[in-house]
């Protein structure tokens, strides 16, 4: 049996369904040709997961932001509300 007549056979079976396919595996080993459309679905693939994982980053990471502000803000603004002493240098000796 004659396996290069069939396999020319399926190569132009192949060549005929499938030009791409069949260009690519004849380019040769050596030759990488990218599948198109490959950049567009990881594009959309990324912004499917941001647009999902953005309420659940970005809602802890408001809270803890605001967290570290009162903590933050809470001793100057008590200090503000504190009555205001009179004016006196530290190393005079009280009376």
């Amino acid at each position: 049996m004659d396996d290069d007549a069939v396999l020319r056979a399926l190569g132009e079976d192949l060549a005929r369904n499938d030009p791409d396919l069949a260009a690519r595996l004849t380019a040769g080993p050596g030759v990488r040709v990218r599948p198109p459309g490959r950049g567009a679905f990881w594009f959309v693939l990324v912004a499917a997961v941001v647009a999902v994982a953005a309420p659940f980053l970005i809602g802890p990471a408001a809270f803890g932001v605001m967290a570290l502000l009162v903590l933050i803000g809470c001793p100057f603004a008590i200090s503000h509300c504190l009555p205001c002493t009179p004016d006196r240098p530290d190393d005079d000796p009280q009376s």
